[in-house]
């Protein structure tokens, strides 16, 4: 019976070990893998009636980075579309690398738009990255639609960081 006993709190004792262990899939990258679809985009869009741009409130950030926004203005006389998604890309050896996300995290998937003359912000959900920011060149990517355009418009606020 006390042979029973002490078989079970060993069981015990291994299965809180095992949960307390850490999970490798919730590790940080330390490596950027996906190489963006994207080359060179612009930051702003003009086609005579829509007009509008991204930017970040910094230009240069220092590490460690607790707050980041993107703002988009739209200064044209037409209004534009887009969702909440964004994504975060570093330039690494003249490559533009994608920033992962969390395997836990996804975007709300609302469409939103924006008035002509008008400004709104967006918030970079940074304690989500599985990647742990380090000096270099970053990008925010987001992707807009407009009446006149059939296709999709993709800019990119560019933007340092420094230790």
């Amino acid at each position: 019976m006390r042979h029973r006993k002490m078989i079970s709190m060993l069981l015990v004792f291994l299965l809180f070990i095992c949960g307390c262990s850490s999970n490798r899939a919730d590790e940080q990258k330390k490596e950027l893998e996906i190489v963006s679809e994207y080359d060179h985009l612009p930051n702003s869009y003009s086609d005579g009636k829509t007009e509008f741009s991204i930017h970040t409130d910094k230009e240069k950030y220092v590490l460690p980075i607790t707050n980041m926004v993107v703002i988009i203005s739209n200064s044209g006389s037409g209004s534009i579309e887009f969702g909440e998604y964004r994504t975060l890309e570093k330039l690494q050896a003249d490559t533009w690398y994608a920033v992962p996300y969390r395997e836990q995290f996804a975007f709300t998937d609302i469409g939103l738009g924006l008035k002509p003359s008008d400004t709104t912000e967006q918030e970079m959900p940074l304690e989500y990255l599985n990647y742990k920011l380090t000096p270099g060149t970053y990008r925010i990517v987001k992707t807009f639609h407009t009446d006149e355009v059939l296709n999709e418009i993709v800019l990119a606020a560019q933007f340092i960081i420094e230790e």
